[in-house]
């Protein structure tokens, strides 16, 4: 299972304004709350103990960004742009992204809970001590990243993407299936008989197998 820590609550030590705020580059112990992000430059960002909750973080530019010990609740965003992040220590609860654009992201005990994410790009993230936990992700693409400890719990999946993956102690039985691409890459997953069964199909098209 995930390592993962209690997660309490950040205690902040004010509120914060993401379009009025010099950053200097990094923000500890802020309240961000139903803020408007569009257009803040926050490339490089570093944001500690601090707490998002209902802020649009669509049209910001956030490459390389690092939250750390954060909570950040019921974010929205058509497309969120933050490739090469990093996360730690950090929930994201609840919340809205058509697009979450995270290739190349580092994770490492983060939970994510009660969100709905359109397409995830994941694509090379390395991935550490993650749980899903009532999520619905359309698709997930995960291609060529590295995932170790990173378990799902009533998720949904509709189109899971795995092609160059690796896989160590992924905990899939708790997520339904319904399309997966790179089949060759889930050594090193845990999943259900009746989860082998439904894959049985894309398997036996994999090895080149003739059913009859």
């Amino acid at each position: 299972a995930p390592r993962l820590p209690a997660f309490k609550e950040p205690t902040t030590q004010g509120s914060g304004d993401l379009t009025g705020l010099d950053l200097d580059g990094r923000a500890e112990g802020l309240l961000f709350e139903s803020d408007d992000a569009d257009g803040v430059d926050l490339e490089d960002a570093v944001f500690t103990e601090c707490i998002f909750r209902s802020v649009a973080l669509q049209g910001a530019p956030m490459a390389r960004v690092t939250f750390g010990d954060c909570r950040i609740e019921e974010v929205n965003a058509p497309v969120l742009e933050a490739p090469e992040s990093g996360w730690w220590n950090t929930a994201v609860v609840g919340g809205r992204i058509g697009s979450a654009e995270l290739y190349g992201a580092t994770f490492r005990s983060v939970l994510f809970e009660r969100a709905k994410l359109g397409y995830l790009n994941l694509r090379r993230a390395k991935i550490k001590d993650v749980m899903f936990r009532d999520v619905h992700i359309e698709e997930l693409d995960a291609g060529t990243a590295n995932l170790e400890r990173v378990s799902f719990v009533d998720c949904t999946i509709d189109t899971l993407v795995l092609n160059g993956a690796k896989l160590k102690d992924v905990d899939l039985r708790g997520a339904r299936l319904r399309t997966l691409s790179g089949i060759s890459s889930l050594k090193g997953a845990t999943v259900t008989y009746e989860q082998l069964m439904d894959l049985a199909p894309i398997l036996a098209g994999e090895l080149g197998l003739k059913i009859e």
